[in-house]
């Protein structure tokens, strides 16, 4: 395999241990697994099948206790949020998520955060949800001042909590960082001491940047680590890492690539969807587990020195519409837009909605915050053009009137549909076929 170098045979070595724990103790991977004989080698590990999404939302405490290899004690439950489905509960030993916030925090040191930091936790606390709570953990780890402001933290109070305690490091979603740097833009207020944000549970996209830029000045902005509730931290990024770059947490997990529509395990540059086995979460494993999102491992080391090797993302399996036969990617919805925010109170947060109406006749919709839609509107056949020159699918289906309803809206910061859990913008809201 092109990652041996990287200690793959002690990796596969604790998979393959992870893997026994389960079947010997787990009820339901006892059944997943009846028929395979003892793993030893890569080639038997293949044949292990892949854990989905829904199994683990179906099969997971507290509505069955069949994927959990201990009794439940001396544990702790949170919850997914359900921003891509309905919520799922992750169930770990007081261990494991003390394991868990280790790795994260040792991502923040890689990054620079240490114990002069004033740290603003700007994550959404309450229903379970593992951030705000993942947020303090990591934080008391590095020794770092913590300011546990939350998310729903009332505008005015936020700015004072800002003013008196002058932050130095943020941590919160993108989501919430667009809408924050919105409305400071828009109440003329500015933070000079904030020197680094780091955002977690999205991607933050150049448009993103652009605007917490203008808002905060030359602050670093950087990924606090690619991370899932179910699997912890499975990518930390160094100053050498472009924005989709992540060193892999060898020691933490066993990261594959897989080609689904071949059937194979990728190469190293070949890209197929992410498989995570986590080395570390015994009481309820994850193995071989869709993560959902799309990528693959580059071939060469980074320039910073660090062997583990380097992930590139490139979005979520799926995360793209289909329209005409073709395939239109959200950044390309993103791009028709990008040039206009700031202007007039433009925010990057956004939503697309398509419908399916009147015989097959389709609508679309694409649904722009903004803290002034009046002044807003003046750009409206900008984008509606800028998006039929980047998708000429779009300009041909509105000639013919296939797209019976092609709407560019602007509206009211913090208006669009958002998880009442995470706070994160639902992007694409596809109605068609019944999906």
């Amino acid at each position: 395999m092109f990652f041996e170098h990287y200690g793959f045979d002690k990796q596969l070595e604790k998979a393959i241990g992870v893997f026994n724990e389960a079947k010997n103790k787990s009820e339901y991977f006892k059944e997943k697994y009846e028929g395979l004989g003892e793993i030893g080698s890569y080639e038997d590990w293949l044949k292990v099948p892949f854990l989905s999404r829904d199994e683990i939302r179906n099969n997971a405490y507290p509505h069955t206790k069949a994927m959990l290899t201990r009794n439940v004690e001396d544990m702790i439950i949170v919850s997914t949020g359900g921003t891509s489905g309905v919520a799922r509960f992750s169930t770990l030993t007081h261990d494991e998520w003390g394991r868990f916030a280790f790795v994260q925090a040792n991502a923040l040191k890689v990054l620079g955060v240490n114990k002069k930091d004033i740290v603003a936790n700007l994550f959404v606390a309450g229903n379970m949800w593992p951030s705000f709570l993942g947020g303090h953990e990591i934080i008391k780890e590095i020794g770092a001042v913590h300011l546990p402001i939350s998310a729903i933290t009332d505008f005015d109070k936020l700015i004072y909590y800002f003013e008196l305690f002058k932050p130095t490091v943020l941590l919160s979603i993108p989501s919430l960082l667009i809408y924050f740097a919105d409305t400071l833009l828009k109440k003329g207020k500015r933070f000079d001491s904030v020197r680094m944000i780091q955002f977690a549970g999205e991607n933050l996209s150049d448009n993103a940047r652009k605007l917490l830029k203008e808002t905060f000045g030359d602050v670093e902005l950087r990924a606090a680590g690619y991370t899932s509730a179910d699997c912890g931290l499975m990518g930390y990024q160094c100053r050498v890492c472009a924005a989709s770059e992540y060193h892999i947490p060898t020691d933490f997990q066993f990261i594959e690539i897989y080609d689904f529509e071949k059937d194979k395990p990728c190469e190293a540059g070949e890209l197929g969807e992410v498989v995570v086995t986590n080395l570390g979460r015994i009481s309820a494993p994850v193995i071989r587990y869709r993560i959902g999102d799309m990528g693959y491992i580059k071939k060469a080391n980074c320039s910073c020195g660090d062997k583990n090797p380097l992930i590139v993302l490139k979005g979520r399996a799926g995360e793209d519409f289909k329209f005409g036969g073709a395939y239109v990617s959200m950044v390309q919805i993103e791009k028709c837009f990008s040039e206009f925010i700031s202007k007039s109170g433009i925010s990057a947060n956004y939503q697309v909605i398509i419908d399916e109406i009147d015989d097959g006749k389709t609508s679309f919709i694409l649904k722009i915050e903004s803290s002034e839609p009046q002044k807003s509107e003046k750009y409206v056949d900008l984008i509606k053009e800028n998006l039929k020159d980047e998708v000429p699918l779009f300009k041909e289906a509105v000639d013919v009137g296939f797209i019976k309803v092609f709407e560019v809206e602007f509206v009211k910061l913090g208006s669009l549909e958002r998880s009442p859990i995470t706070g994160k913008v639902k992007r694409l809201i596809d109605k068609r076929f019944g999906s």
